[in-house]
């Protein structure tokens, strides 16, 4: 499979694969026809990039004590920000027409790197924390690329962080209804929409959001075609925390927005995983230490130590993860593309190794999803 992506890789070259533990292989054959992951691409630019600092100072922010700390506790280094004052000065409403021609814009250029043939396509799956835009953006990318009128297009919304996993099961279940056409899957994030300059008796939540969020964009192209080459999606899952709801919600009025996120979401999520992971792994007859590559959701600091910690995992598992977050920050809906894109050029998977991915949203849904490379 070749992936793209808009600048060269990191400098400082791949990070060193850990040791698979003997036969990291998928016990027993493929499912036929199973979806493969025919293309991956994800949108960086350079040019949008800000440091902790930039977005401190754009933000209002340089100076307070508490902000400053939690900016550099963050595990962020850059991320995309739109910091224009004019956008700031809008509310969320006011910035809907600007974002969602923003969003169309990643969009394409993202897309553009998968090197797709339209006519392939049957169905398009975007996706993005919220909308105030109509149409969607899969109806916009179905005219933009002047694709079959008879396109089947869904937009997805409010899944945030957990959307990679529900996208990509979404389109392995329509891919196995008709095997002959391909699914277009388009995660779209702007987190600067929700950004609103600092001001006195701001809650201590609106500030750790805008530590770490960031505007991001990737695509995947889904096929069943067995000549298609590329990762198989072996298993997916999803799972809501019972009582969680209020862990993540986004707060806006004509003066605020911000994503108002619970102090214990980390625990809430991390609490779970260990037996979530255990029975699906266990239902699709692999152990975890047949897992070669563990992709956490890069959400924060706290989320990534959380849920490193309760699957028994060394930083060194999960280094992708930390350059994610540290690299582009947490930027919402495809957070899990960044790091597979990341574990696919950076670690180099051998044919037939297993990673698994964790989603971890509103909710609180976790997702996981089942990899071989």
């Amino acid at each position: 499979m070749t992936l793209t992506r808009e600048q060269h890789l990191h400098p400082a070259g791949p990070h060193p694969r850990p040791q698979p533990a003997a036969h990291a292989r998928r016990p027993g054959p493929l499912a036929p026809r199973a979806p493969r992951l025919a293309g991956l691409a994800v949108l960086e630019t350079p040019s949008r990039a800000r440091t902790q600092h930039e977005a401190l100072e754009g933000l209002g922010l340089a100076g307070d004590e508490f902000a400053e700390g939690i900016f550099s506790r963050a595990g962020v280094h850059t991320r995309e920000l739109n910091l224009d004052e004019d956008f700031l000065a809008m509310s969320l409403q006011g910035r809907a027409s600007l974002v969602e021609q923003e969003l169309l814009d990643q969009a394409v250029r993202t897309v553009d790197r998968l090197g797709f043939d339209p006519a392939a396509v049957g169905t398009v799956l975007t996706s993005s924390l919220y909308s105030l835009g109509c149409p969607s953006l899969a109806h916009r990318l179905v005219e933009y690329y002047a694709l079959d009128a008879a396109t089947d297009k869904y937009h997805l919304t409010a899944v945030g962080c957990a959307s990679a996993v529900p996208l990509l099961r979404l389109g392995a279940q329509i891919v196995h209804a008709d095997p002959s056409r391909e699914v277009l899957v388009v995660a779209a994030e702007s987190m600067s929409s929700i950004l609103v300059p600092g001001s006195d008796g701001d809650p201590r939540v609106k500030t750790v959001g805008s530590a770490i969020f960031g505007d991001g964009c990737a695509a995947a192209l889904l096929s069943a075609r067995r000549e298609t080459p590329g990762p198989t999606i072996l298993a997916t899952a999803v799972h809501q925390v019972p009582g969680t709801l209020d862990a993540v919600v986004l707060t806006c009025d004509e003066r605020e927005s911000h994503l108002d996120l619970a102090r214990e979401l980390p625990r809430l999520a991390a609490e779970a995983l260990s037996g979530l992971v255990d029975a699906f792994l266990e239902a699709n007859r692999v152990r975890r230490d047949q897992v070669a590559h563990w992709m956490l959701h890069p959400g924060g600091r706290r989320i990534v130590e959380e849920a490193r910690d309760a699957l028994d995992l060394s930083d060194e598992d999960v280094a992708v993860s930390w350059r994610a977050l540290a690299d582009h920050g947490n930027v919402g809906t495809p957070s899990i593309f960044y790091v597979l894109h990341a574990t696919i050029a950076d670690r180099a998977p051998e044919h037939g190794e297993l990673g698994l991915a964790v989603t971890i949203g509103p909710g609180v849904t976790v997702g996981l999803m089942l990899i071989a490379f």
